[in-house]
C-alpha cells in the first residue's frame, strides 16, 4: 500500500495556510478530505495530494470502518496532484458513488457521496482524476468552468440543468437534442441522469428551459423524469457548486417537474426561535446524523472551526432529543476564571468561600432534565477536568463546601475548536475525559467548504437585519454574491452574519452592491482557523455606494500575478493557485500583460 504525503493518523484540525488573493485578503489553500458519517459520529479525514488511501475493516486501512459488512480491504482512493478516483477491491457488498455502483474505476468530484455498506463518505476537493469512459463529462466540466469565468467577466447569465429519468436509457443524451441550442452542452452522469450547460440564459428563463428538457427526457425515455436547475452566481460560483446545486434540486422536484436550486434547501427549525439553512450535501447528512444521535442519551462532542455553528448544533441535539421539554443551559468554559468554574458547574453552599453569602445551585442542577452545553471545553484546567470526569462517570456531583453527593439527570454536549487529541498528547487534556465526552462526535465543515449555503445564509441574515431595523427588504446583487463566494470566511457563519447585520443596518435602499460588500471585507481582519473566539470588532462607519472598478482590474491583476509569481519562485501553476485563477487564464494573461515568469524566480 502506497502512503501519501499526508499523515492519515493526523489530528482532525490543522492550522490553515493562508495565501494572498487578488484583493489582498487572506484565503485558505484548498484542503482535500473525506467527511465520514457513521451511525453515531461524523469525522474529517485529511487526504494527501498524492498516494493511495485504503477504505476497509483492516487495521492498516487509512479509513477504517467498524462494520462487519465492510470488507477488510473494501475500496481504494487514488490521488495524483489532488485528482481523485475510487476503485472497489472486489468487496462482497460493493461501493457506490452518488448512488451508482462502482465498476472498475470511478472519478471523485467535490461533493461526491461514497456509500460503503451503512457508512457514507463525502469527498471534498476541487479536481478529479482520469475519467476513462466519462471523458465527455470531463470536457463538460472544463467547458462549464470556462463559461462561468466568462459569465462573471461579461456579467452574463448561465444555467445548469440536471435531469433524471425514471428508467435507465442508453440513448438518454439524444432525448433533449431538439431543445438544445448550438451553444448548449450536455453530458451523461449515468444511464439515468444527464447534465446540461446553458450559457447566455437569464435566471427568469432558466425555469422554462429546464422544464422543456425534463419533458423531452420523459417523452423519449419511456417513463417519467424530474429535473433541477441552478443559475450562476446565485446558486454557485464554480462548476462543481453549480452541478451539485442542480442535482440537489432534482431530489426536491416532483414527478415531471423541474425545481430551482434556490428552493431546494432545507430549513431546520430548532426550538421555535432558531433555524438552520441546509443545502450542502455534507450538511444534509450532518443533520440526519444529529437527529439520529439525539435520540440516544449519550454525551456528544461537537468539533469545528470558530464560528461554524457549534452552539446551534448543540441546540439541535437538545431539540431532537427526548429532553427537549427540559432546559438547555450553556456555559462558556473560556469566559470564567478557574477559581469560579467549579462553583459555576456544581454550585456551592453558604459560607463555602469568601463571598458565598447564600447557597447556589450549579449548572448541573439548573440543567436537570435537560441538556448542559459546555462550550470551549478544551479551555478547562486539568483540575476541573478531573472533577467533570468524576461527575460524568458516577452521575453524581458535590457542591463546593458540601460533603453530600447529589444525582444528576442531564445530558452533556461539549464543543471545542481545539485539536483535542493533540491536546491529549501534549498533556493538556485528559484522555479519559476525551473518550467520555466523545461517545458521539459531530464535525462541522467550515463555511468556505459549503459554497451553496453562502448566498442562502447571506440573504437570510440580511432579511433578519432589515426586519430588526424596521427597514425595507433588500437583495444582494450578482456581483455582491460573487464577492461573498470568493471570500474565505475565516470567521465562518459568525463573520458572515456580522457582515450582513452591518450592511443591512448601514446601507440604505433595496440593494447591496459589490462595492459595499468589498468595503466591509477590506476593513475586516481575517483570523487563522482554530483561533480563540473573540468579540467582533466595532462596526465601521456607514458605507457609501462605490462605482465599478473595471478600469482598475488590469492593473490589479498584473500586480497580483507578479507578486504571486515572485512568491512561487516563477512556478506558474503554484502562482495561479495562490491567487485562485484558472491556470489556463493565468498563462493567457501572462502573454497579454507581457510578463516573463522566468525573470521572477
Amino acid at each position: 500500500m502506497t502512503r501519501g504525503d499526508g499523515d492519515p493518523g493526523a489530528p482532525q484540525f490543522t492550522t490553515e495556510v493562508f495565501a494572498v488573493t487578488a484583493l489582498g485578503l487572506a484565503n485558505p489553500i484548498e484542503r482535500i478530505y473525506l467527511m465520514v458519517f457513521a451511525e453515531s459520529s461524523s469525522r474529517m479525514i485529511p487526504l494527501p495530494r498524492h498516494g493511495e488511501v485504503l477504505i476497509g475493516r483492516a487495521p492498516e486501512a487509512e479509513v477504517r470502518l467498524e462494520d462487519a459488512a465492510v470488507s477488510r480491504q473494501h475500496a481504494i482512493i487514488s490521488l495524483d496532484s489532488g485528482r481523485a478516483t475510487i476503485r472497489d477491491l472486489g468487496s462482497q457488498n460493493g461501493t457506490h458513488v452518488d448512488g451508482l455502483r462502482v465498476q472498475g474505476e470511478a472519478p471523485l468530484r467535490s461533493g461526491a457521496v461514497i456509500t460503503v455498506c451503512s457508512t457514507q463518505l463525502v469527498f471534498h476537493g476541487r479536481v478529479a482524476g482520469p475519467l476513462g469512459r466519462a471523458l465527455d463529462l470531463d470536457r463538460f466540466r472544463a467547458q462549464l468552468a470556462i463559461e462561468t469565468e466568462r459569465a462573471g467577466e461579461l456579467e452574463r447569465g448561465l444555467a445548469v440543468v440536471a435531469v433524471r429519468a425514471e428508467k435507465p436509457d442508453e440513448w438518454l443524451l439524444d432525448a433533449p437534442a431538439e431543445e438544445l441550442r448550438a451553444i448548449d452542452r450536455v453530458a451523461a452522469l449515468g444511464h439515468d441522469e444527464l447534465i446540461a450547460l446553458l450559457p447566455e440564459v437569464e435566471p427568469d428563463d432558466a425555469a422554462g428551459m429546464a422544464q422543456r428538457l425534463v419533458d423531452a427526457v420523459a417523452a423519449a425515455a419511456r417513463g417519467g423524469a424530474r429535473g433541477g436547475f441552478a443559475v450562476y452566481p446565485r446558486d454557485g460560483e464554480d462548476a462543481e457548486s453549480l452541478i451539485a446545486a442542480a442535482r440537489s434540486a432534482v431530489s426536491a422536484a416532483g414527478p415531471g417537474l423541474a425545481a430551482a436550486a434556490a428552493a431546494s434547501f432545507r430549513t431546520v427549525e430548532i426550538g421555535g426561535d432558531r433555524r438552520m439553512i441546509v443545502a450542502d450535501q455534507a450538511m444534509v447528512r450532518l443533520i440526519e446524523l444529529i437527529e439520529r444521535i439525539a435520540a440516544v442519551d449519550l454525551p456528544v462532542l461537537v468539533l469545528g472551526e470558530t464560528g461554524t455553528g457549534k452552539e446551534l448544533a448543540a441546540a439541535a441535539v437538545h431539540h431532537f432529543s427526548p429532553r427537549r421539554g427540559g432546559p438547555l443551559v450553556s456555559f462558556n468554559c473560556a469566559a470564567i476564571q478557574e477559581s469560579l468554574a467549579e462553583s459555576e458547574l456544581f454550585g456551592h453552599e453558604k459560607g463555602a468561600f469568601s463571598g458565598a453569602v447564600a447557597s447556589k445551585a450549579g449548572l448541573f442542577e439548573t440543567a436537570g432534565g435537560g441538556t448542559l452545553f459546555l462550550d470551549e471545553v478544551g479551555e478547562l484546567s486539568l483540575a476541573i477536568q478531573a472533577k467533570l470526569l468524576r461527575v460524568l462517570e458516577t452521575r453524581r456531583f458535590t457542591r463546593v463546601g458540601s460533603v453530600a453527593d447529589k444525582p444528576i439527570d442531564v445530558r452533556v454536549v461539549a464543543a471545542t475548536n481545539r485539536e483535542l487529541l493533540a491536546e491529549v498528547e501534549a498533556g493538556r487534556f485528559r484522555r479519559d475525559l476525551y473518550f467520555r465526552l466523545s461517545a458521539a462526535a459531530v464535525w462541522l465543515p467550515p463555511l468556505r467548504d459549503r459554497p451553496r449555503e453562502i448566498p442562502l445564509l447571506a440573504q437570510a441574515f440580511l432579511d433578519g437585519a432589515r426586519r430588526s431595523a424596521g427597514g425595507v427588504a433588500a437583495s444582494l446583487s450578482d456581483e455582491a454574491l460573487r464577492r461573498l463566494a470568493a471570500y474565505p470566511w475565516p470567521g465562518n457563519i459568525r463573520e458572515l452574519k456580522n457582515c450582513m447585520d452591518f450592511l443591512g443596518a448601514a446601507v440604505p435602499g433595496d440593494s447591496i452592491d459589490a462595492g459595499q460588500v468589498e468595503a466591509y471585507l477590506q476593513r475586516s481582519v481575517p483570523r487563522m482557523a482554530g483561533a480563540r473566539e473573540e468579540a467582533p470588532a466595532p462596526a465601521p462607519d456607514p458605507l457609501p455606494s462605490f462605482r465599478p472598478i473595471k478600469d482598475e482590474v488590469r492593473e490589479l491583476e498584473e500586480r497580483r500575478m507578479m507578486e504571486a509569481l515572485k512568491a512561487a519562485h516563477g512556478n506558474q501553476t503554484l502562482a495561479a493557485a495562490l491567487i485562485e485563477m484558472p491556470l489556463r487564464t493565468f498563462v493567457a494573461k501572462l502573454k497579454q500583460f507581457g510578463i516573463d515568469s522566468k525573470s521572477l524566480r
